[in-house]
């Protein structure tokens, strides 16, 4: 029994070192792949797409701007955002470490170095942005039905 109960404290006392250098080489891959995704990301591009919605949709209920005005809503955009934005996702590695496997940040770095991969996950944000207009349509068609019943559900009283 005490040879049992001390394999079992040993264990108990290795495991937080393997868990540490486990998430330490989890945390390795994670930076391959954030480093190899920030050379490919123009973050102006990024930026762009969290403005420009807001300018079509002043455009589409007759309010639209001039090309200077336009120009001064990128300018603040890109101020305001383009370091934080960047920070951000530098700092995701830590976060993928934390919720994925190392096999699973292997499969994805691996993914993103080959060749098509890559070239797939260059084209995500132009699918985003394309998908954009129709999901703001969908929100748009569907906000007048729900509005009515988030009101109902926000203002009742619970118990």
């Amino acid at each position: 029994m005490r040879i049992l109960t001390g394999t079992l404290f040993a264990l108990c006392l290795a495991f937080p070192a393997h868990a540490e250098s486990d998430r330490e080489a989890r945390l390795a891959v994670a930076r391959d792949y954030v480093e190899a995704t920030m050379s490919d990301t123009d973050v102006q591009e990024f930026i762009r797409q969290l403005w420009q919605p807001m300018v079509q949709q002043m455009a589409a209920t007759r309010q639209p701007l001039e090309p200077e005005q336009i120009a001064e809503i990128e300018s603040l955009f890109s101020t305001q955002l383009t370091q934080p934005i960047t920070d951000v996702m530098l700092r995701q590695d830590a976060i993928m470490a934390d919720i994925m496997t190392l096999e699973e940040l292997t499969a994805l770095r691996d993914f993103y170095t080959s060749e098509h991969g890559g070239a797939v996950m260059r084209k995500m944000p132009q699918l985003a942005q394309l998908q954009q207009p129709m999901i703001s349509a969908v929100l748009q068609k569907a906000m007048p039905e729900m509005m009515p019943k988030i009101e109902e559900i926000t203002t009742r009283e619970t118990d």
